[in-house]
């Protein structure tokens, strides 16, 4: 099976503040990596396949089009924001990696992109949380969740985000 997406271009514009005019064929590669980091991990093999499977005919239905629509579709839409904004703001050529410019604006510093894409890591993990207790709630629905045969196990879902070591000042000391 080619590469069939979860979700497209539209779903990314209704969840997040994303301008309309972001270049699809710059974004699709970032669905594609989260969705086999990020949602395979929680479906397991069988079903994230069957989901494919689904999707590429265009016959999800029924429980299946519940899961995509309100558990899959949002978590994978964070994880690809996630994983595009750091990205993004580069491009690799032959002759190396460039920063875009973009006229009558400013390019933000690495570190605040950075935080960016940790505010959409942390929504991603809460969703993947919800997708998560859905199928142990429901996974009597899900023959392929339960049963699963394929090469990648179910995973717990644990929250991705940075570590936090405490502040170096207590008291106004500096450690």
């Amino acid at each position: 099976m080619e590469n069939v997406l979860l979700i497209n271009l539209d779903d990314i514009l209704h969840y997040t503040s994303v301008s309309g005019s972001i270049d699809e064929l710059k974004i699709l590669p970032h669905v594609l990596n989260a969705q086999i980091l990020y949602i395979e991990p929680i479906l397991g093999s069988s079903l994230y396949e069957k989901m494919l499977t689904l999707v590429d005919s265009g016959t999800t239905s029924g429980d299946y089009l519940t899961l995509l629509n309100n558990y899959i579709t949002p978590s994978l839409v964070f994880h690809t924001m996630e994983l595009y904004i750091p990205l993004n703001a580069f491009q690799i050529a032959d002759g190396g990696v460039y920063q875009f410019n973009a006229n009558n604006a400013s390019t933000s510093p690495i570190d605040e992109i950075e935080k960016i894409a940790n505010k959409y890591r942390v929504i991603g993990a809460k969703y993947d949380q919800k997708l998560s207790d859905y199928l142990c709630k429901y996974s009597n629905l899900y023959q392929e969740y339960t049963n699963n045969i394929g090469l990648v196990e179910k995973t717990e879902v644990t929250p991705r985000t940075n570590w936090y070591l405490g502040n170096k000042y207590k008291n106004n000391i500096k450690y």
